[in-house]
């Protein structure tokens, strides 16, 4: 049986590492403001014209990625990456917009189902969640992607699920935590259109170079 005090100690450090994880990201962002305007608004119109957004993401987290473990990147950075992540880049999306087709025509479906109103928001609230869930998980496939000697996506897709599995309390309090920042960001002058999506690259490269770091130093003790 675990200790209450050793379970309320690792929360409070886990409550602790999000909001370092969220504050070292925007600190990032506002470091180089115009940069990340500009990449985060190229990003946006990648991902709406289809083709080019699976690339441009890797290329967002790999931009990301580099201000995570202190390192000095830019514009051209963000280019070179969206060429060298072409292929791994289309393997990875191809798994996501299937998914996010499958989800999105299942709630669509069931909402015009002859089933009560009741067992229709249950099942919706499911897949909502399997949603959800499906975010963390990409949040974290990308880093692990880029960490990874090739960028094998079903090792990402592996170690993401582990992560999960081996660190909900700290995945849970950093989904609230997006969910909340991305809710206040589009209240307050559409903040989450400029720099959204570059946000949540930080966080999420942040949240696993965290993770690691946490499992080597366990390693080394």
């Amino acid at each position: 049986m675990q200790n209450p005090g050793k379970c309320l100690l690792s929360a409070f450090q886990d409550v602790q590492s999000v909001f370092q994880i969220i504050y070292l990201a925007l600190r990032d962002i506002w470091d180089d403001l115009w940069t990340a305007l500009v990449i985060n608004l190229i990003w946006t119109v990648c991902v709406i014209l289809i083709i080019p957004g699976p690339p441009a993401t890797l290329a967002l987290f790999n931009y990301s990625n580099r201000l995570a473990h202190g390192e000095i990147a830019d514009l051209a950075d963000f280019f070179t990456s969206f060429n060298r992540y072409w292929r791994p880049a289309w393997r990875w999306g191809i798994i996501n917009l299937s998914l996010v087709s499958i989800f999105i025509g299942d709630i669509f479906l069931i909402g015009r189902s002859a089933l009560t109103s009741s067992t229709i928001r249950m099942v919706q609230g499911f897949y909502i969640t399997a949603i959800i869930i499906c975010f963390l998980v990409q949040l974290y496939t990308i880093p692990f992607m880029l960490e990874q000697e090739k960028p094998i996506v079903r090792m990402a897709f592996r170690n993401s699920i582990v992560m999960i599995g081996k660190n909900i309390p700290f995945s849970v309090v950093l989904g609230i935590a997006i969910i909340l920042i991305l809710l206040f960001g589009t209240f307050l002058c559409m903040i989450t259109f400029a720099i959204g999506g570059l946000l949540l690259a930080d966080i999420g490269n942040r949240a696993v170079n965290n993770r690691l770091q946490r499992v080597s130093s366990k390693m080394s003790d």
